[in-house]
């Protein structure tokens, strides 16, 4: 990362932590509303569970899938530190992000069979769509459903338009019980570091310096 574009990342930060100390709550609404985007829902090849915020995002993809809106979910093989891994071969309950997803979706109503696991080690939204992208390409699939938490959405739907092969189109929802929109999120320290995070992460793509951000 270039000197010039950590002192623009900085920026940004320095300026939305300003706007936020003395905007009024529409403003702020205004911030969170903006990363947020969704498509109409149609019928598709498979629904992805985007890796992170488990078990929303698994709940949520279970039930599109009992609607009948897709026959397979995908998990992405979201890397996993040595430390956890060397936890789970002691016997320690934590599972990696595969393991937890797969019993949040089983539990949930989606077979076993129903379940694609991606081998490829991903650490990134860029990279984990990408596999994503080369999965569907390999399966000749044509369209995927993209399920994600609000605030994560709009960089998803921007990564996906990047990394896709041509012609596989993604659909992207939301978590629908998630309270981003409705909890204010500058009143909830994780929810503001996520909003932070996302515009970095924006900033980050256009900047071409995306894989620093997860």
């Amino acid at each position: 990362m270039t000197s010039r574009a950590r002192r623009l990342i900085v920026a940004i930060a320095l300026a939305l932590a300003a706007l936020a100390v003395v905007a009024h709550v529409p403003a702020l609404r205004m911030i969170g509303r903006a990363l947020v985007v969704e498509d109409p829902l149609a019928k598709a090849d498979a629904i992805v569970v985007v890796a992170g915020g488990t078990p929303t995002r698994e709940e949520a993809a279970a039930a599109l899938y009992r609607e009948g809106f897709a026959s397979d979910v995908v998990l992405s093989n979201h890397f996993t530190p040595e430390r956890v891994r060397e936890l789970i071969a002691l016997g320690a309950r934590r599972l990696d992000f595969q393991g937890e997803a797969r019993v949040v979706l089983e539990k949930r109503g989606v077979p076993a069979q129903a379940i694609v696991a991606l081998p490829v080690p991903v650490k990134t939204t860029e990279a984990e769509l990408a596999v994503v992208g080369e999965a569907a390409r390999a399966r000749g699939w044509h369209r995927v459903i993209l399920v994600t938490s609000p605030q994560h959405s709009r960089r998803v739907k921007l990564v996906w338009s990047r990394e896709a092969p041509p012609g596989i189109e993604g659909l992207v929802r939301v978590v629908p019980e998630d309270n981003f929109l409705d909890g204010g999120w500058w009143r909830q320290r994780r929810q503001a570091e996520a909003v932070l995070h996302e515009y970095l992460g924006l900033a980050a793509i256009y900047l071409g310096i995306s894989p620093y951000f997860k």
